[in-house]
């Protein structure tokens, strides 16, 4: 089957008492006792002016209580025959998908099944689709996110590009469930921020060119059975960054970080073959005509490896600095400590052009980490081996100059406190006004709705963007030509891997400052000592792998250390 689009024609008229629902426009979950529909609730109480008793679903239906003036997010009851049974109906304002197949979705591969959409103007689009679940951790939980990929057929041998909610036109997207998210806001809003702040750089030459995705509010059925919110999200790729294609050499570039493995921090540079589609954390996404990690690699070789003077000299021609700028000032704004080096794009447009970050999977946020938990941290800066070395560099023009006059004009335009949390309370009202939340409990009964998340959103913003206009404006302070990550080593540390204490030897004097990192980018620990043997002990971290800063007056290290109990 192919792609349809289609409107409704004129509702049928009845008695003035009776809401005529067309069957096209609204969806039953017998099991949950709930019908929704988009009908415009404005045009529903022009048409029928009476008191409404009764709802006609292929049959009439009569209200419990009738209604004077159908608003959204109220439940009304209503009594279907035909169940014999009481169902709760809702009127919403927000598209309305179902998707139904005999087979069960896996992780891979796609399975066939149906998509149909009916949009709040009720439009549809109905089309064969592929579908299969996505992510990694976010597999574990019970709410699933997943990839639908439009069909020409139902075997799937050819797509097609459809266009959704006027978002790209495109054969692939995302299903984004935001389970871990309290409020279901977050991932929305901070991708809406990201395309606010920054400017993709070659924007003039690409004006279709998109520097992050969008995404869109929509409300899931599947087999029939309400799933609650989604947002329908494009992807990250080389179609959304109009990166050059593949000419016979490789011109425009794309790495997706997937994992921790020390490339996507910079803080190793393990050996990589061209026969594997990952390396050091990183997975190989453009061109797809041939795999190289060449360029990638000696691109973490200068970052990781360069002594100072050339580092500080040459970096910003590989790397577009003003991105570098936004992507550090997003990232602390968020405080996404799950997206340092992991849940990153680092992407190339032409052969001769600079490296640039776009971001990706913006859940753990603003107070939260990755898993929906509550983190009130606000007195920390997220770093990777690259921004590490980055914060030293005082130059004119440099980034930390840079830095700072990029976060004080923003402070004054889209970073302050309630342009920020308009951008939250908008998403969060249309969720609630819409009823969304009560049928996520409905739905999935370990979700209760909590309106203090947005007070604690408010509050914690406040108190993040105090301690980070203190360290965005603050002195650089550059180092010694000895360097960061120098060839000659000053800390010896031992045993690696440990169990517990961490023996540190230096040669260097004055007091040492020990900063340790998880695979996070998170700081898990950090102390002072004078002396030029010392320890730690690391035995109430759980075990993996960190990364140990040693700061003593202008020199910096980083030391991979493993963990095991």
């Amino acid at each position: 089957m192919a792609l349809i689009a289609v409107a409704s024609g004129s509702i049928p008229l009845s008695a003035n008492d009776t809401i005529q629902i067309l069957p096209q426009q609204y969806f039953i979950d017998v099991q949950h006792h709930l019908v929704l529909t988009n009908l415009d609730v404005s045009s529903v109480n022009l048409m029928w002016t009476d008191i409404k008793s009764h709802v006609f679903l292929d049959e009439p239906c009569a209200f419990s209580t009738p209604i004077i003036h159908a608003e959204v997010g109220i439940a009304y009851e209503v009594f279907i025959p035909s169940y014999n049974s009481v169902f709760a109906l809702y009127f919403t304002e927000l598209p309305i998908l179902s998707i139904s197949t005999p087979y069960e979705i896996v992780d891979e591969p796609y399975v066939h099944a149906h998509f149909r959409m009916i949009e709040t103007n009720q439009a549809a689009v109905s089309s064969f689709i592929g579908i299969q679940y996505r992510g990694g951790w976010t597999q574990t939980l019970p709410k699933k996110s997943m990839e639908i990929e439009f069909w020409s057929d139902s075997t799937g041998a050819e797509t097609q590009d459809v266009s959704l909610l006027g978002l790209r036109t495109d054969d692939d997207w995302n299903l984004q469930a935001m389970y871990n998210e309290p409020l279901r806001i977050r991932s929305k809003t901070n991708n809406d921020l990201w395309r606010r702040i920054h400017t993709i750089h070659y924007q003039q030459s690409e004006p279709e060119a998109m520097n992050g995705i969008r995404m869109e509010y929509a409300e899931l059925f599947l087999n029939d059975e309400y799933q609650g919110i989604y947002c329908i999200g494009e992807k990250m790729d080389r179609k959304q960054l109009k990166l050059k294609n593949h000419n016979g050499s490789i011109r425009g570039e794309l790495y997706k970080g997937v994992g921790w493995d020390g490339a996507t921090t910079f803080h190793s540079l393990p050996p990589y073959s061209n026969h594997s589609s990952v390396w050091g954390g990183f997975e190989y996404k453009h061109p797809a005509e041939e795999t190289d990690w060449a360029h990638l690699y000696d691109f973490v070789d200068f970052v990781k490896n360069a002594p100072n003077s050339q580092f500080y000299q040459e970096y910003d021609s590989r790397f577009e600095i003003d991105n570098l700028v936004d992507y550090f000032i997003f990232l602390n704004l968020l405080r996404a400590t799950d997206n340092t080096g992991k849940n990153i794009y680092i992407a190339k447009y032409d052969t001769d052009d600079k490296y640039f970050y776009a971001p990706w999977d913006l859940d753990g946020t603003f107070g939260t980490v990755w898993n929906g938990t509550y983190d009130a941290t606000t007195n920390d800066v997220l770093l990777n081996g690259f921004y590490s070395r980055l914060m030293y560099d005082c130059q004119a023009q440099g980034f930390r100059d840079k830095l700072k006059a990029r976060w004080l004009e923003l402070r004054s335009t889209h970073i302050t406190h309630d342009s920020i949390l308009s951008m939250f309370m908008s998403s969060h009202e249309l969720l609630l006004n819409n009823g969304v939340y009560e049928r996520e409990s409905l739905k999935w009964p370990d979700f209760t709705y909590n309106s203090l998340d947005i007070d604690y959103i408010s509050d914690w913003l406040s108190d993040r963007l105090e301690y980070l206009d203190g360290r965005f404006t603050e002195e650089c302070i550059p180092l010694s030509d000895g360097g960061i990550i120098a060839d000659k080593r000053f800390f010896t540390i031992f045993p690696n891997p440990t169990n517990d204490v961490l023996s540190i030897i230096t040669e260097s004097s004055g007091p040492s400052q020990i900063a340790v990192y998880n695979c996070l980018g998170q700081l898990v620990h950090k102390d002072w000592n004078a002396e030029s043997t010392f320890s730690i002990s690391l035995g109430h971290l759980k075990e993996g792998i960190f990364f140990i800063e040693l700061t003593c007056q202008n020199h910096v290290e980083v030391h991979k250390v493993i963990l095991t109990h």
